[in-house]
């Protein structure tokens, strides 16, 4: 649709998205999505997954400030096995006034699937540090993901 064209690529301060070849089917990869023991291999120290929410926790050093111990949390907006995620995601702790969406899609590919991710709402933020926030979660994005290929058997 429409929508999905102003959607495309990163917004500084706005939107980001990333995008990751994984050489596993959508129901394998989506796994690596939804289970504490596999989230905790690539995306936090620490995962919990409860009745429509996702508990993550690290200790790895932030850009955004606190640097560490972080901890997040995503709302599910929407969710729909084996193809897409939407939560209302947040760092905790750091007195964020809204939350951003977080859109995980798995889309098949010949050999496997891809894994595409959009983070947008970074404007509801204050400008003095959204930026960096946003800046933050683009390296985030962009480390886990290229720890996901590997401990998940990935494809570039």
């Amino acid at each position: 649709g429409w929508t999905e064209a102003n959607r495309e690529g990163d917004i500084p301060g706005v939107q980001l998205r990333r995008r990751q070849g994984l050489a596993l089917s959508r129901e394998e990869a989506w796994a690596w999505l939804t289970e504490p023991a596999k989230l905790a291999l690539w995306l936090a120290d620490e995962a919990e997954v409860e009745e429509g929410a996702l508990l993550l926790r690290g200790s790895a050093p932030r850009v955004d400030p606190p640097p560490a111990p972080w901890r997040e949390r995503g709302r599910t907006i929407e969710i729909a096995a084996p193809e897409v995620w939407v939560l209302a995601f947040e760092r905790l702790d750091t007195g964020w006034p809204a939350p951003t969406r977080l859109t995980l899609r798995l889309h098949a590919t010949p050999g496997g699937c891809e894994l595409d991710v959009l983070q947008d709402g970074f404007q509801r933020l204050p400008l003095s540090w959204g930026l960096t926030v946003w800046e933050s979660y683009r390296t985030r994005w962009r480390v886990a993901l290229a720890r996901l290929a590997e401990v998940a058997g990935g494809e570039t």
